[in-house]
């Protein structure tokens, strides 16, 4: 691969895996509930369950109960191994990892120290990223997500019920204003 830019496939792939990680029942899911939760096309979605599950990360069972589930745990799994699974070793130039240079019969040249170095980084960082990681991180954000949400809901209804309040007190008032009429003699 001599292309730096991570394919649809692999970015799809680690959500698709989150979300199958912040499914803690144990039980497999399907892939269209996997592909509804992170809005990936479903088909395409096959198929990289398809790769995975050849690449040994996932498991797939069959019947009614079926769908897929981990083979190796979630806290085992980086997103290097994912990407490597599904788009080979991660090399920014055909010439980094002790490749060879893409000008026929032109030795390797100090450029190549610059790719190499890139592909080290870029290595350490997915490398550094489990699928269980990426789950915590995920079910943090829709809990603080959620109570912001919940939050908002809470002072909207007591906005609306001290609207409905206050237009009764005036209403209230009104009434009363009028409803106790004096007499002077």
């Amino acid at each position: 691969m001599s292309n730096l830019r991570l394919t649809q496939k692999s970015k799809y792939a680690v959500r698709a895996l989150m979300e199958l990680a912040l499914d803690e029942c144990g039980s497999p899911m399907g892939v269209y509930e996997v592909a509804r939760r992170q809005r990936i096309p479903e088909r395409f979605l096959e198929q990289i369950f398809g790769d995975l599950r050849r690449s040994g990360i996932l498991e797939s069972r069959r019947g009614a109960h079926g769908g897929f589930c981990f083979a190796v745990p979630p806290e085992e799994i980086t997103v290097l191994d994912v990407v490597e699974s599904l788009d080979g070793e991660v090399r920014p130039a055909r010439c980094s990892a002790g490749g060879t240079c893409y000008i026929t019969e032109a030795p390797l040249c100090a450029t190549s120290e610059i790719w190499d170095e890139a592909r080290v980084a870029l290595e350490s960082v997915f490398g550094r990223y489990t699928i269980a990681q990426i789950a915590a991180k995920e079910r943090e954000t829709r809990a603080t997500r959620a109570e912001k949400a919940d939050a908002e809901m809470a002072d909207a209804e007591i906005a609306e019920a001290g609207a409905v309040d206050a237009g009764a007190v005036d209403a209230g008032a009104g009434v009363e204003q009028w409803a106790e009429p004096s007499f002077t003699r």
